[in-house]
């Protein structure tokens, strides 16, 4: 049976229920906040009462995707965590650079030095802060998963570097990874390299690919290489509404990648309820999938993409 890191302990698989492993509960410290409004997810009070919203709706667990020093704060996850009963999987890793200052360590700490980083936040505990320099406070609140990063670029130069010391960290822990892709753009040449680090496809969340629904031959080549579909664009109608969002769901379980599909919102300030936005974390439990049943999307296809392949995909 796979247990999963949540920032209150373990929880076995038959305890998950319905889970959306890419979200964002609350950010704070980072300098991000001062030019990105969206981002500002540093009211308590309010990403408690989200949690809630998504707890009323038949939201059981989910990932935040905010690693180490870009403004996730173990103690408050875990606070959230207890006082809504959503269960929380945070992360440790690297994000995309607007999370950090020119000069942060992780542009220059050798890849060895992050590798045992992320190791300690998964094995032994978070730290807190780290936006700023390097962290020393280390809570007994342990990380569930890996999260790394690739550019526009793909995989060269420094993003390589710290790919590497991610792949390693996620395969000697037996804990996944997941991986921010512009579009999807380099996921390939990622999954080979993550691979030369030990670490299995099957341990693999590749995000974002939903964010262009016209190329579907795109979403079928990164499937193909066993990696699971991290589709959370649905709420971002900037990029493409539900009609299209379900069409690229059909046409990929019907091309027989059913086992590899997850989904969840990806949600900034702008889109959660109780930060004055109009959708929501529960809009996956209540709105989305009426919208699937209503398209003959069978109870089975929907349990396996919202319950079991979550279990399947961030378990160790």
């Amino acid at each position: 049976m796979k247990v999963i890191e949540t920032v209150t302990g373990q929880v076995d698989e038959r305890h998950i229920g319905h889970c959306q492993p890419h979200e964002h509960v609350y950010i704070t410290q980072t300098p991000a906040l001062l030019t990105n409004p969206e981002l500002r997810l540093n009211n308590l009070a309010a990403s408690i009462e989200e949690l809630k919203l998504y707890k009323k709706a038949g939201g059981d667990t989910l990932a935040d995707a905010n690693p180490l020093a870009t403004g996730r704060d173990a103690l408050a996850l875990k606070t959230a965590s207890e006082v809504s009963g959503v269960q929380i999987i945070a992360c440790t890793g690297f994000h995309i650079p607007v999370f950090y200052t020119k000069d942060h360590w992780i542009w220059n700490t050798p890849g060895d030095a992050l590798e045992e980083l992320f190791v300690r936040e998964l094995t032994e505990g978070m730290f807190l802060g780290g936006c700023y320099g390097w962290p020393h406070y280390q809570t007994d609140i342990k990380a569930g998963f890996v999260k790394a990063m690739l550019t526009e670029e793909g995989v060269g130069a420094r993003t390589e570097i710290l790919l590497r010391a991610a792949g390693r960290a996620a395969a000697r822990t037996g804990s996944p990874l997941m991986l921010h892709t512009e579009y999807g753009k380099g996921a390939v040449d990622a999954v080979r390299l993550l691979g030369e680090q030990g670490l299995a496809p099957e341990k693999i969340l590749i995000c974002h690919v939903d964010r262009q629904t016209e190329d579907l031959t795109i979403h079928e080549q990164i499937a193909q290489t066993g990696v699971f579909m991290e589709y959370d664009t649905i709420t971002l109608f900037e990029y493409h509404d539900n009609e299209s969002e379900i069409k690229m769901l059909r046409h990929m379980i019907d091309r027989g990648f059913l086992d590899q599909i997850l989904i969840s919102t990806d949600p900034t300030a702008d889109r959660l309820k109780a930060y004055g936005g109009k959708v929501g974390m529960d809009y996956i439990p209540g709105t989305f999938i009426p919208v699937l049943r209503k398209n003959n999307f069978t109870e089975k296809e929907i349990h396996r993409i919202t319950r079991e392949n979550p279990v399947r995909a961030l378990g160790r």
